[in-house]
């Protein structure tokens, strides 16, 4: 299996190329008058590109995050890709791109929001100076993101419990960990607050029935990632093993589904679903084995360390194509490869320096 750095051109490549690229685009916004109906510039004048808005927002990201690497230091396109990023996410787009948002605030929520949390997020933790500075920029977004989801999530009746970009948990679960970074306590609070709403009395999620053609998100497991995110350690020792009492490595949601016609925009959701299931279960499966280990439950560990085994057949066919000629997965699958990998990562460090304490 690749590591991070083997993609890091590639990926770069592909982000550059996206966020250059205007057409194909699709302009999904409600429109009030024949005003409204102008070239999907004039209203986004940062994210009218790489096919639609929110794979617009997490190319710029995945372009900022590349930069931030060794590999991006010294590369070719690191120049281009700085200029690109400082023209598109220019104090005056970033104003005109928030301003969008308030005017329509039911756009893009909470998958796009969630993205753009996030840009903002990697261009304050930068060391490059750049993007730092674009991280000033982008805090307009940001903040408008936070003020529209704290107005919004107590409104809200039920969560959006499916696969696809309005899944409530995927979108929190980013929102709050940016919440978290920039100590905006209302928006943690009023996250933490829905998510227990909606999630504390589930257990023993469907697995086996649970996808569909077209997802790139499992429910269940975004669900159990926030989760992980609200409950105490305390609370999660009782939740997590019952909510995910159904899943286990001979599972469905556990195998890749293959893509028949990867022409098809909804079908190829699905190279998606297997990065992000296995980033899910990266996060959770440590978690599992915290749990079962002091209570000695050889059944939970087992079922925790085969999910594992899993993991390399779920990325493989994404990673592939994230980087095809395929526009209909190319536009965006590299951001959910890329932090595949980045967790994969994650896992093999844990993993190593908890052998390093056992022994």
């Amino acid at each position: 299996m690749p590591q991070p750095e083997d993609h890091v051109h590639q990926f770069a490549e592909v982000a550059l190329s996206n966020i250059t690229r205007d057409y194909p685009y699709a302009a999904h916004h409600l429109a009030r008058s024949l005003a409204d109906i102008v070239p999907a510039a004039e209203k986004n004048p940062a994210f009218a590109n790489s096919f639609d808005w929110h794979s617009s927002v997490h190319m710029h990201y995945l372009l900022a995050s590349l930069l931030g690497t060794e590999a991006g230091r010294s590369a070719s396109w690191r120049d281009p890709a700085l200029e690109v990023l400082t023209s598109h996410l220019s104090e005056n787009n970033m104003t005109a791109e928030a301003t969008f948002l308030r005017n329509n605030p039911s756009w893009e929520r909470p998958y796009g929001w969630a993205w753009a949390v996030e840009l903002n997020r990697v261009l304050n933790a930068s060391d490059v100076a750049e993007l730092q500075n674009l991280g000033s920029n982008t805090q307009v977004l940001a903040d408008t993101v936070f003020d529209l989801v704290a107005a919004w999530l107590p409104k809200v009746a039920e969560p959006v419990r499916h696969g696809v970009h309005s899944n409530t948990a995927f979108g929190l679960r980013r929102i709050l960990i940016g919440a978290r970074t920039q100590n905006r306590h209302n928006v943690v609070d009023v996250v933490a607050g829905a998510t227990r709403r909606f999630f504390a009395e589930d257990a023993a999620w469907n697995f086996r029935q649970e996808r569909s053609g077209h997802d790139f998100l499992s429910p269940g497991l975004c669900e159990a990632d926030l989760m992980a995110e609200v409950l105490t350690d305390d609370e999660l020792v009782t939740w997590l093993p019952a909510f995910l009492s159904e899943l286990d490595p001979k599972s469905p949601a556990l195998t890749p589904v293959k893509v028949l016609d990867p022409t098809d925009g909804q079908q190829s959701h699905l190279y998606g679903l297997g990065l992000s299931v296995a980033a899910s279960v990266m996060r959770l499966v440590p978690k599992l084995e915290v749990i079962a280990e002091p209570r000695g439950d050889n059944e939970l560990m087992a079922r925790a360390k085969g999910m594992l085994t899993r993991v390399e057949a779920l990325m493989v066919p994404g990673l592939e194509a994230a980087v095809s000629d395929e526009y209909m997965s190319s536009h965006w699958v590299a951001t959910f490869a890329r932090e595949a990998l980045q967790q994969r990562r994650n896992a093999h460090q844990i993993s190593r320096t908890n052998e390093i304490a056992t022994n």
